[in-house]
């Protein structure tokens, strides 16, 4: 409970964060209101139809491998999972492993748990790959614009570089599996003293769920590329939708702001997730926009046009499926969440 309140904290202070920002700015803060009585609302309904298609796809990641592994999961339960996944890591700031938890919980009757974590593990180290792949095309597009002397790009390409390294640093080590083993079972054991309770059996049958997954992903490695093409396919429907809300402003920009603003969003995301669920996506993205040549009114209003969308079209029922999700026996004691 500490955790969740100091995470509270933080994110009330990203949001402070972002009512400084408008204050500064206030003075073009009209503009906003302009602008959103020019919005095309049929495109509008376009999005929402791509934001639902892009579920799909994750489900279709999902399917594609879990098939890796061995298991056939219906493409239905897929999606739901992917709602419900993409729920609770929003809710739950914790770089993403709220979300790898709950879909073992999805996926509990047919899976292991270890598996369905290193699932959706692997479906946040494919979409960063994904992303860093994307990079080169966003930068020639803007130097093709001449605009490449913004700092934005350097920024991005030091953030780049940084994650690179750290995903270098956890794959390496996961590589050392006795390493890694005899450091779990050292942590267990001091844990066990504090929490009696601990089911050290459990513990060590999820490793190695988790080792047998990744074991078959590394003998298939051919295969591996199945899930990563959906990856990128989600990646380009993400940029495709965020460049809609330009169009939905009647505005067609250059496609390599679209793809740096989406790209920069994310890998700010990636760095300042564990802490924040709100504030940090649309700070990043709003900011590149602005550092990129858009009057900041309509930055923010393309952004927060985005943003919402996205997360009204995809929270709401991913409660819904989240609430199905649940254990039946703590779905009560859930039922403020």
């Amino acid at each position: 409970m500490k955790r969740y309140k100091i995470s509270t904290i933080l994110s009330v202070l990203g949001l402070i964060g972002l009512i400084i920002i408008f204050y500064i700015n206030r003075g073009q803060l009209k503009s906003v209101f302009h602008l959103l009585g020019d919005l095309r609302w049929y495109v509008i309904v376009l999005v929402c139809v791509v934001q639902i298609f892009s579920y799909w796809v994750n489900g279709l990641y999902y399917r594609s491998i879990l098939r890796i592994f061995g298991y056939e999961i219906s493409i239905k339960r897929l999606f739901e999972g992917a709602l419900a996944t993409n729920f609770v890591n929003y809710i739950l700031p914790t770089a993403g492993m709220a979300g790898a938890g709950f879909l073992s919980q999805v996926l509990a009757k047919e899976v292991p748990r270890g598996k369905s974590v290193l699932t959706q593990l692997m479906r946040y180290a494919l979409s960063a790959l994904a992303v860093l792949i994307m990079m080169p095309l966003g930068f020639v597009l803007i130097l093709l614009s001449h605009d490449s002397a913004h700092p934005i790009v350097r920024v991005t390409i030091i953030s780049a570089l940084v994650i690179t390294v750290l995903a270098f640093i956890i794959v390496g080590f996961i590589y050392q599996e006795k390493l890694l083993r005899h450091f779990l079972k050292w942590l267990i054991n001091s844990l066990k003293r504090i929490f009696p309770k601990i089911n050290i059996n459990g513990v060590r049958n999820f490793i190695d769920d988790f080792y047998a997954g990744f074991h078959a992903m590394v003998k298939q490695k051919r295969n591996m590329l199945i899930p990563f093409s959906w990856s990128i396919n989600y990646i380009l429907i993400e940029i495709g939708t965020f460049y809609m809300a330009f169009l939905a402003f009647g505005k067609v920009i250059d496609p390599g702001i679209a793809i740096m603003a989406y790209l920069f969003a994310n890998i700010a995301s990636i760095l300042g997730g564990v802490f924040f669920s709100v504030g940090v996506f649309e700070v990043g993205m709003a900011g590149t926009l602005v550092a990129l040549g858009q009057p900041f009114a309509f930055a923010v209003s393309v952004t927060a046009l985005y943003r919402v969308l996205n997360l009204l079209i995809g929270l709401p029922p991913g409660a819904f499926y989240y609430r199905k999700f649940l254990p039946k026996k703590t779905a009560g004691q859930n039922s403020t969440v």
